[in-house]
């Protein structure tokens, strides 16, 4: 008797996956991801290689102070600005520029100094004391660095990309505006000041009982602090969120003005103690 061998089941052979259908949709995420992730790989080595490639070069120059006013644009770094003991009609810059890759270009001309950064991306920067004659108004631009200005006693216009901004020590009128950091100003005795930030906090501390003050903030807190007396001030208000407190004499015929305009943070203005 012959005994055929077990047999299990029959199975069969596992079939190739399908290829993937390249629908219309597909199709487009294709088109429209691949090129952005290249261009974010790309900028993200060009990035790196400029934060490797980082130089930086000295300087030490003196600028002519036209018809008593100096301009200055100085990139992207810190600056600080004050009376220092230079010749009538001149000033005096001492620091050094920062930057990846391109050196940038520093002019220093009659219509002032100016810092031109090459590349959208990496370090440029200027990092300096600008020392200025008494009485110069100065007109101060850095693309995001941190600004300081104290004891001049010309008009001033400050603006900053997004940097700190410190004000200490000054009489005469102020414009200060930067794209989101804090403003802290002490020791005010200007009579006019203009002051807008992008988000940050608004301090202002004043010795002298001031004219008018305009005060603008997209989110941050604003304090005003003003000289104990028995002047009052018209307060003209908008407030779109946050707390507000004034504990000064107020009067809607009063020529002292405080106007402020907060996008959400809390907002108080005082008395000093």
């Amino acid at each position: 008797m012959t005994t055929l061998p077990a047999t299990g089941p029959v199975t069969s052979p596992p079939r190739p996956q399908a290829d993937l259908r390249m629908t219309p949709g597909r199709w487009a995420t294709l088109a429209i991801g691949v090129p952005i992730a290249l261009v974010l790989i790309g900028w993200s080595a060009f990035s790196l290689v400029a934060d490797i490639g980082g130089a930086s070069f000295p300087v030490s120059t003196t600028i002519p102070v036209q018809n008593g006013r100096l301009v200055a644009s100085t990139g992207g770094g810190d600056i600080t600005v004050h009376q220092g003991r230079v010749s009538a009609g001149t000033a005096r810059l001492t620091g050094k520029v920062e930057y990846s890759l391109v050196r940038p270009t520093f002019t220093v001309s009659a219509s002032g100094i100016s810092l031109h950064c090459r590349l959208p991306t990496g370090n440029c920067g200027l990092n300096a004391t600008l020392d200025v004659p008494s009485h110069t108004a100065v007109d101060l631009n850095t693309g995001g660095g941190n600004a300081g200005i104290s004891g001049i006693g010309g008009v001033a216009s400050v603006q900053t990309g997004g940097g700190n901004l410190t004000a200490s020590d000054l009489g005469s009128v102020l414009t200060f505006t930067t794209s989101g950091g804090d403003v802290d100003g002490s020791g005010l005795s200007s009579p006019h000041v203009t002051t807008d930030s992008g988000g940050g906090n608004v301090t202002l501390v004043f010795t002298a009982v001031p004219d008018y003050v305009k005060v603008g903030s997209s989110g941050g807190d604003i304090t005003i602090v003003v000289p104990r007396g028995h002047t009052s001030y018209h307060i003209k208000s908008t407030l779109s969120g946050g707390n507000y407190s004034a504990s000064v004499p107020t009067n809607d015929a009063s020529r002292h003005t405080i106007q402020v305009d907060s996008g959400g943070g809390n907002v108080n203005i005082t008395e000093a103690s």
